[in-house]
């Protein structure tokens, strides 16, 4: 196992190679990096010649597109990657594409790409991407005829499980929601004494809910029964005789 090419090195030391097929995007990531100083850049419009130009003087950073002809950037990168390309195998490579998709970024990080960046590109973030680079100590793990980076596969696999849950944790929200909502409907409106037709009735649940909601529902009716039937209290009674006096106590008046 070793290190990336560049790891360790400074940023005005840097050999980048850009490959795009797009004149006018390579001028504009030309002149993004050379506003950085570092020590030479190169621009290829083909991935079949920056592969050449690259066995002969190997840089220390590989910028490519994704999207191109007649070589793709993931044609690129798996070519680069072979073991039998070394020391070129151990250039790391930033991808860059428009396509940035969930799949595709964990395609391209599978296929030994360091980063991958999304069009339009910033000169912040590419600058941040190269500093991040020159410091990414992973090392380069031989997986069988071509290097990956070490513990990618661990750490793609951990994320896709963790995207599942949080997909299975959000279907269950979606679903289980409405039926909350309304199960505390049915509760809220049996606190407030108001009656709930049995076809209102959440299903959801199961009939043994349903159960314990039409026994809340009739211990709820009794009460309010059992409060009308209850008599007044001594205060709602009318005093005998004499008048209220302080504290609403009954004072009696002296005869004779």
């Amino acid at each position: 196992m070793e290190h990336h090419s560049a790891y360790g090195l400074n940023l005005d030391s840097l050999d980048i190679v850009i490959v795009d097929d797009s004149r006018t995007v390579l001028t504009m990531i030309r002149s993004m990096i050379s506003s950085l100083k570092v020590a030479r850049v190169r621009t290829f419009d083909r991935g079949d010649l920056a592969l050449q130009a690259m066995l002969h003087e190997p840089p220390n950073v590989i910028l490519t597109d994704l999207v191109m002809n007649p070589m793709s950037g993931t044609q690129l990168l798996h070519l680069v990657r072979q073991k039998t390309m070394v020391p070129l195998c151990f250039v790391p490579v930033i991808v860059v594409t428009a396509h940035a998709t969930q799949k595709r970024v964990a395609q391209l990080f599978q296929a030994g790409a360091h980063h991958v960046l999304a069009k339009p590109l910033s000169a912040a973030v590419l600058q941040q991407r190269l500093i991040s680079l020159l410091n990414d100590d992973r090392l380069m793990d031989l997986a069988g005829d071509r290097y990956i980076i070490s513990g990618m596969r661990e750490t793609l696999r951990e994320k896709r499980s963790k995207l599942a849950s949080l997909e299975k944790a959000r279907e269950f929200h979606e679903q289980v929601l409405p039926q909350a909502k309304e199960h505390q409907k049915q509760v809220d409106n049996i606190l407030n004494h108001e009656v709930i037709p049995d076809h209102m009735m959440p299903s959801y649940y199961g009939s043994r809910s349903q159960q314990i909601i039409s026994k809340l529902h009739r211990q709820a009716e009794q009460q309010s029964e059992e409060m009308e039937k209850t008599p007044k209290t001594n205060q709602e009674r009318p005093a005998r005789s004499g008048s209220v006096g302080r504290y609403g106590r009954v004072s009696r008046r002296r005869t004779g």
